[in-house]
């Protein structure tokens, strides 16, 4: 079987530079899975691999899609399996390196073909949740979908919600709709966790932010902003921050606190997420873990 691997984590973990070592001791190229470092235009919001990586090793899927363009995880899952196909064939290794847990799930798993929801069955579902408490929802969860009430917290409430839309609006659950996926290739996968201390992560993204400062993020914007037309960019950590500051909205000091507070919430869903649903075959901590990666990755695969 074709051998790949996934190499996910939270973000400003420094999992990319990971991915760099690891690409350069396995001949390897790197495929990216984050779904804001698509876009093109926004390489310093979206903390996208510095030109010297490119050089260094090929990266893939970074900074090629149009701002005015809607993009969503199936056509990145289409345009991966493409770059994968290109990359094996080439005899090398390929890396997909990224923090959108949807995206690396849709390519380990399949699409999942969740039913849309009616704004009757979400309204029903908020009011259910202002009134209820921890404990009775708990057991209302378990009663609905005991398995995958165990891969969630009672403080998810994203993923709570729609643990009820689906079930009040089909009367079957998400375990139900996760078993009907379908594979779409018969890749083998290595999936590294990369997942630094917390603390580290936290200290990470206040540097990342700095620096981000520094290399000309609000040039960035001023540049680009109004380029932007029905895409997910706006949603970027910061595009809206970095926007309100260009329009003095908000100072320098507000606007350094509201990214970095934003980022450390967003790091913290991550840690969440992949502890609960990666399945990783390893985990490690830190740079110099490189060689435990490349020798298990000789040994088991």
């Amino acid at each position: 079987m074709k051998k790949i691997i996934i190499l996910g984590g939270p973000t400003a973990s420094g999992k990319s530079k990971f991915a760099l070592k690891l690409a350069e001791n396995l001949n390897g190229e790197i495929i990216n899975a984050d779904s804001m470092q698509v876009y093109k235009h926004f390489s310093i919001l979206t903390s996208q691999p510095k030109k010297n990586d490119y050089n260094l090793i090929p990266h893939h899927l970074y900074g090629y899609i149009d701002v005015n363009i809607h993009y969503n995880a199936i056509k990145w899952l289409n345009d991966a399996k493409l770059k994968i196909k290109n990359i094996l064939n080439k005899k090398k290794i390929p890396i997909v390196v990224g923090g959108s847990g949807l995206y690396l799930e849709f390519l380990c798993k399949g699409v999942n073909n969740m039913p849309k929801i009616s704004i009757d069955t979400r309204n029903k579902v908020n009011l259910l949740l202002d009134g209820i408490d921890d404990l009775e929802l708990l057991h209302l969860i378990k009663k609905i979908d005991y398995e995958y009430s165990l891969k969630i917290n009672i403080a998810d409430r994203l993923r709570i919600s729609k643990l009820l839309e689906v079930y009040f609006e089909t009367k079957n659950n998400i375990t139900y709709f996760h078993s009907k996926r379908k594979k779409t290739n018969n890749y083998r996968y290595f999936k590294v966790l990369f997942s630094p201390n917390k603390e580290k992560v936290k200290l990470n993204i206040e540097k990342r932010f700095h620096e981000m400062f520094d290399e000309g993020l609000v040039v960035e914007l001023k540049k680009y902003k109004d380029k932007v037309r029905n895409c997910n960019i706006e949603n970027a950590i910061g595009f809206k921050e970095v926007s309100s500051f260009i329009d003095n909205k908000i100072t320098i000091e507000e606007l350094t606190a509201l990214v970095i507070k934003k980022t450390k919430g967003f790091a913290k869903r991550q840690y969440t997420w992949f502890d609960n649903r990666f399945e990783q075959n390893l985990k490690v901590s830190g740079q110099d873990n490189l060689s435990l990666v490349v020798e298990t990755f000789d040994k088991i695969i």
